[in-house]
């Protein structure tokens, strides 16, 4: 019988990793958006999911270099933000 493995550990999320995976979409927006206004490919651009991805990473950011920031929210509650945003 097979079981199903999980991978993505929520014990195991640094602000490091969210940042780099926020960094990973926002080049893949950019570059769509590139391809949109270059090739007049008429993709659609979620605005609003790339306005919240860098105030996310803008929190993170500021949540790696001052641990108390923001200290009401945890890195397991932005990260599961996070996610969402990411594969939207």
């Amino acid at each position: 019988m097979l079981s199903p493995r999980l991978v993505n550990c929520i014990d195991c999320i640094t602000p490091q990793l969210l940042i780099d995976d926020i960094d990973c979409k926002l080049t893949e927006l950019a570059n769509n958006q590139y391809n949109n206004i270059v090739y007049i490919l008429n993709l659609p651009f979620p605005q609003t999911v790339l306005g919240d991805l860098l105030n996310y990473k803008r929190i993170l950011v500021s949540k790696l270099c001052n641990i108390n920031y923001a200290e009401h929210y945890t890195i397991e509650m932005i990260a599961s933000r996070v996610k969402l945003l990411i594969h939207k």
